[in-house]
């Protein structure tokens, strides 16, 4: 590992192998953020609620629409169904872990000419979304030859929750029991973070074990169970088993609170008596979901656990020692303080400028592709796809207004033109802009020009933001999308959201 003599001067000692599994994916480009962090704090925030955790949003009312954008590129690249069917898993739960029901999703795709990348993502959505009950409201489609080995698959799901009921990821406190809730941990999604992190090559067999493996009607019972446990307030702080797994979840909670956690791997529930111990850490098996409660409310949480038929493990606890300690029975496998597992060390910038043309992007979303996913169910659905796909409308019953939300994308030299005129479609129909989630999807941050455009796509949002009071909610970063024969054209994505009252 590169930065095995950075951590070892910090630890004053050598990593073990352990160790340097989990530092592995903590400093990877997609848990680490390496080359975007610094730009990403450019980007206004002001009028959003939340920013900072799992899903950002606004408020409405004595509501909350929360909301955050996803990328998938490099799993559907590879494994065209169950990458996109992860992927709305995937965002889902972000929405979920905040006590916030899932009421929309939506999708940015960007295909070249491999007809069963295009059949399986689409496909994985659609069954995915259909499976857990949730609409697609709102999709996009284009089309490049350079999106035939690099496809872009960009999802969004939108949740609405009351705003005193919020659950965040940062109110967990010494005392407190980890428990982890779901599909028992297998080994699927091997490396997802790190593989996500690189240029694809041929080692697609290699590949395929980062890819997890997608289980709806399992998504769909703890969306239920969650709630209702939520509902019940036995959960002080959830976080959502995402990108490494059991490490990131647990390690964000010690992060953001400020905290120590303490991990009885021989606690876990797994599903493959094979799987070794960094790989319990690594595993990014769909379905988990992390709950920091309180131990005398761990029986009411597995008597609506076991209504659902959902296994759970109590696997740690939450301390106050700032160290990250995870232990195997009686043997101690890590111990290392959070900050510096969760935090890498920077990186250098080429921000050196070139010459880049906008090719030609075409449009070829189709009545084929977006009625293959069933936009009303939910009974909130306003507007039927056929007008325009990438636009729709909610009815926010319990506020009485509507919420608009449309999916968009846009070349680097046109991030301001795109964003100025989403905001003359909410105004045509009647709303008003409240907020935008955004996926960055660019090649090779270690080659130029793709530090100097996504510069100039951060200040292009942030000039918008400014010039409008349209808040940046949430976001993600896809970096490294290039093979062996080609790489993307650079593509911030976007889903904006807005209200209207009345009519």
């Amino acid at each position: 590992m590169k930065y095995k003599n950075y951590i070892s001067k910090k630890l004053n000692r050598e990593p073990n192998e352990f160790e340097l599994h989990l530092f592995s994916a903590t400093y990877s480009e997609h848990c680490g953020y390496l080359h975007s962090r610094e730009l990403l704090k450019l980007l206004p925030r002001t009028n959003s609620i939340y920013s900072s955790e799992n899903a950002g949003g606004i408020k409405i009312g004595k509501h909350a629409i929360l909301f955050k954008m996803e990328s998938h590129n490099h799993p559907c690249a590879v494994e065209p169904f169950n990458g996109a069917a992860t992927g709305i898993g995937g965002i889902v739960r972000d929405v979920l872990a905040m006590n916030a029901r899932p009421i929309a999703l939506c999708n940015s795709l960007k295909f070249g000419d491999d007809k069963r990348i295009i059949e399986g993502v689409v496909e994985g959505i659609s069954n995915y979304g259909n499976c857990i009950g949730v609409p697609t409201v709102s999709t996009e489609v284009l089309y490049n030859k350079c999106f035939t080995e690099n496809p872009l698959v960009n999802v969004t799901a939108v949740g609405i929750a009351k705003f005193d009921e919020i659950i965040t990821s940062s109110s967990a406190y010494p005392g407190l029991k980890l428990m982890l809730v779901g599909s028992h941990t297998m080994k699927d999604g091997m490396g997802g973070a790190s593989f996500a992190s690189k240029k694809l090559g041929d080692e697609k067999k290699e590949d395929k074990l980062s890819i997890q493996i997608a289980n709806p009607f399992m998504k769909k019972k703890l969306i239920e169970a969650c709630l209702e446990i939520f509902a019940q307030k036995l959960v002080v702080t959830c976080q959502d088993c995402g990108a490494a797994g059991i490490l990131s979840s647990t390690s964000e909670v010690a992060l953001k609170s400020h905290t120590g956690v303490d991990i009885d791997l021989a606690k876990i529930h797994t599903g493959d008596s094979t799987i070794k111990d960094y790989e319990i850490m690594l595993s990014e098996t769909q379905e988990r979901m992390l709950l920091a409660v309180e131990e005398e409310k761990i029986p009411a949480i597995i008597k609506v656990l076991g209504k659902y038929e959902i296994p759970c493990s109590t696997i740690g606890d939450v301390t106050a020692s700032g160290h990250y300690v995870v232990r195997n029975g009686r043997n101690v496998l890590s111990d290392l303080p959070v900050d510096l597992l969760v935090t890498p060390p920077s990186v250098p910038l080429d921000f050196t400028e070139m010459p880049v043309e906008d090719p030609a992007i075409i449009n070829i979303n189709s009545p084929e592709i977006y009625t293959r996913y069933d936009h009303t169910v939910g009974t909130r659905t306003q507007l039927q796809p056929d007008n325009n796909p990438q636009f729709n409308s909610l009815y926010i019953w319990e506020e009485d207004c509507s919420l608009g939300i449309y999916t968009f994308s846009s070349t680097v030299s046109k991030t301001y033109e795109a964003l100025i005129n989403a905001k003359k479609e909410f105004e045509k129909r009647g709303f008003t802009p409240k907020g935008i989630t955004n996926c960055l999807n660019f090649a090779n941050p270690e080659i130029p020009p793709t530090m100097s455009e996504f510069r100039r796509t951060i200040l292009a949002i942030k000039k918008f933001c400014e010039e409008t009071g349209v808040p940046v909610c949430s976001g993600n970063v896809s970096f490294y999308n290039e093979s062996s024969g080609s790489k993307i054209i650079n593509m911030p994505t976007f889903t904006m959201v807005g209200v209207r009252y009345g009519g």
